[in-house]
């Protein structure tokens, strides 16, 4: 004798549990885009913050190497190479392969940062202290110092900067 094992479950049941199923993996799939997609963001900012903080330290850099090669140009003549400079104009530093200039012409380091100085005049007081008004130094430069660079993918811009004083010590 054959038996047959019959489904008594009403068709409109056994269809319906197919049904959910479909939506259990429609839910599944769509929480696992979402983490995917979250970790993929997240690592996103994270070398973004990563950049930023690149940035930030190599400007450092620039400023210092800046300062230096002022230094340097002063050592190789205060009246040839600081002298010449016009107090309250923006200048840029030009490195030839074997000594730092000063020129009005923008100059990019490294295709990424601007890095730009001014001179300003320092008067000295009475006591021969530094002051905002006495007697003219003329041996004596304000210097600041700037690095600017745009944000990776945006129009912003960030500067960092950077005073100090030079000073004419060999031609006294």
């Amino acid at each position: 004798m054959i038996t047959r094992a019959f489904n008594i479950r009403p068709k409109s049941l056994r269809s319906s549990r197919g049904g959910f199923m479909l939506v259990e993996i429609l839910i599944a799939s769509s929480m696992v885009t979402l983490v995917l997609l979250a970790v993929t963001l997240y690592y996103k900012k994270v070398l973004d913050v990563s950049e930023d903080t690149t940035r930030h330290i190599q400007s450092g850099f620039l400023l210092e190497e800046g300062v230096e090669a002022l230094k340097q140009m002063r050592d190789q003549g205060w009246s040839t190479k600081i002298a010449p400079i016009t107090v309250g104009t923006t200048y840029y530093l030009s490195w030839n392969g074997s000594v730092w200039s000063a020129t009005t012409v923008p100059q990019r380091v490294e295709n990424i940062f601007t890095r730009s100085f001014v001179f300003l005049n320092v008067y000295r007081d009475g006591s021969d202290n530094i002051a905002s008004s006495g007697t003219l130094d003329p041996g004596t430069k304000k210097v600041s110092m700037t690095v600017a660079w745009r944000y990776q993918g945006g129009n912003a811009t960030s500067t960092e900067s950077a005073e100090t004083y030079i000073t004419d010590l060999f031609s006294n």
